[in-house]
């Protein structure tokens, strides 16, 4: 596998995905009850936008560098930009937290969080990257093997983060085949599951396939910067939800119009459904 997060951290689509990750949390912690987070392709946990591979490709400045000094953004991206600064002390964006970084920051005691990362060099800069706190553990497997053995979680309630790396063949089947798996073993999880939009007939279908096979509440959140093209850099993503949080829709209608324009390079949009 080739794929490094490295090159991508701090981009539009992890703001989406960030942001929209955060909100899920916060709506978890409206209850008492411990819950778990499953995240099936965690990554190295924080990346360093002073690396050599953020420096070959920062397209972190056309990301969350566009909204760090934003003075009033929405209330879904204030959540997620405080976030971020709990790992830049002094103000300085520097380091990026990626999800399982991230889901640490909203995580109680009695939470969990299993973070999976297959490749041994990122999963031993996971390890170091997380908090060692007994309700963090990080597996060193594949994240779709992980769906199976998981969950459902000992804590009963929880999330699920899938963010597959796409860059084997097929691998948007394979996602919509774990979702299918996960659903009968997890229906009242909530799971939040990121793609790449490059054909908005793509995801329609897809998703389309998933909704066939529950009666689940869903959401669809995209944003592109530009026009989505089937060919080359990756300029937008898509946000599909099953068992989407109370006030997540009503949420995201006021802060994707303010993302398209925030971190527009041109024909820049958004969509809801």
């Amino acid at each position: 596998m080739n794929y490094r997060h490295a090159f991508h951290a701090g981009n539009h689509a992890d703001v989406l995905k960030h942001a929209i990750l955060l909100y899920c949390l916060a709506a978890l912690k409206r209850k008492d009850t411990p819950f778990a987070v499953l995240d099936t392709h965690a990554g190295r946990g924080l990346y360093d936008f002073a690396s050599s591979e953020a420096e070959r490709s920062p397209e972190w400045r056309d990301g969350i560098a566009r909204l760090w000094d934003w003075p009033e953004p929405p209330a879904l991206i204030t959540r997620y930009l405080e976030a971020v600064r709990s790992f830049n002390a002094d103000g300085a964006l520097r380091t990026y937290p990626g999800s399982p970084a991230l889901v640490t920051t909203s995580m109680r005691d009695q939470d969990v969080l299993m973070a999976c990362e297959l490749h041994p060099e990122d999963a031993g800069a996971l390890r170091r990257a997380l908090p060692r706190a007994p309700n963090v553990h990080v597996h060193e497997r594949d994240g779709w093997e992980a769906l199976g053995a998981l969950l459902p979680p000992v804590q009963k309630r929880g999330l699920v983060l899938i963010d597959p790396p796409y860059e084997a063949t097929g691998e948007m089947d394979v996602s919509v085949s774990a979702l299918r798996s996960s659903l009968k073993r997890f229906a009242h999880g909530t799971y939040v599951w990121w793609r790449p939009l490059k054909s908005s007939a793509v995801l329609d279908a897809t998703d389309a396939e998933v909704r066939s096979f529950t009666d689940r509440e869903t959401l669809r959140a995209d944003l592109w910067v530009a026009t989505p093209q089937r060919e080359g850099k990756l300029v937008g993503s898509s946000v599909f939800l099953v068992n989407p949080p109370f006030g997540l829709r009503e949420t995201l209608r006021e802060a994707l119009p303010f993302l398209a324009d925030a971190l527009t390079k041109g024909q820049s949009g958004w969509r809801l459904s």
